[in-house]
């Protein structure tokens, strides 16, 4: 009997087909990468773990990738690109669901002011960037699609000297200006102009300069946040902390008069709004 259940396993794992394999080899990578970072040389000792957690053959996986930097190559080509794996897309359409705006047509639906009047206006922008800039760091500053698609974007050009390693930056550069800037600039010139009343005040600055200018602002916050939370308690004895700096709120009072919380990096945000574009 345990002859007979080992030649099942056996035949099972033979009976697996390369579109199988791969898949589960990509899903296993894709998930290394989210929870750790992937170890970019790829250490045998890593590479095995990899296969371990796809349970697929090991002689199958080098079928399809003749060496480890094969797969490396498929791996941040698929994961970066729009389909994302077997996963899902790995970012544009996680930005959508959180991006600072991305809660704002729900926002303006219940807006109780005057959207009418400028002052009104100002006041949904805002709340808008006050609540938006909020969700959109505490997601990134969290275990999340976007820090995987930061990692990657950061680690690629250190792989362009793989075989085929060139493909990968290529890759990011086309998700991210096709995909994710020239489609956030879209959505925020219809917001801006449409809810808010904004225009840009040089009409040589695009939409997509401020979509990069205020996502690096966010981002810039959130990943001192994130350095923060992942060292040790004792490891910052200033007053106020890292943490505090990044991530603690403070007073603001806004175009209605009120004072409201406010993360620093919300505040940051609407000041590269107020630089770049003015009432129309």
């Amino acid at each position: 009997m345990p002859g007979n259940a080992r030649g099942n396993v056996v035949a099972r794992r033979r009976r697996m087909s390369a579109a199988e394999v791969r898949s589960l080899m990509i899903d296993a990578g894709r998930q290394s990468v989210w929870n750790a970072g992937l170890t970019l040389d790829l250490n045998d000792s890593h590479f095995d773990d990899l296969i371990r957690n796809a349970a697929v053959p090991r002689s199958s996986v080098f079928r399809i990738w003749q060496t480890k930097a094969d797969y490396l190559v498929d791996l941040f080509e698929t994961l970066g690109g729009a389909s994302g794996g077997a996963g899902g897309s790995l970012f544009p359409d996680q930005v959508a669901k959180t991006e600072v705006f991305a809660g704002a047509d729900k926002l303006i639906e219940k807006f109780e002011g005057d959207a009418n009047t400028s002052q009104g206006r100002r006041a949904l922008l805002e709340e808008a960037v006050r609540t938006g800039v909020a969700s959109y760091q505490a997601t990134i500053a969290a275990p999340s699609e976007w820090q995987t698609y930061a990692q990657m974007m950061i680690s690629s050009p250190m792989l362009t000297d793989l075989p085929d390693g060139l493909r990968i930056a290529d890759t990011h550069v086309q998700t991210e200006r096709s995909t994710v800037i020239a489609q956030l600039a879209e959505r925020y010139q219809a917001i801006f102009e449409n809810a808010f009343g904004l225009k840009p005040r040089n009409p040589q600055v695009q939409y997509e300069h401020f979509v990069i200018a205020g996502a690096s602002v966010v981002e810039g916050f959130a990943a001192r946040l994130i350095l923060a939370k992942a060292a040790n308690q004792d490891a910052d004895t200033a007053t106020p902390t890292l943490e505090n700096l990044a991530g603690q709120t403070v007073p603001f009072v806004g175009a209605d008069g009120k004072e409201r919380q406010w993360l620093p990096a919300a505040i940051a945000y609407l000041g590269v709004i107020d630089a770049y574009f003015e009432a129309k």
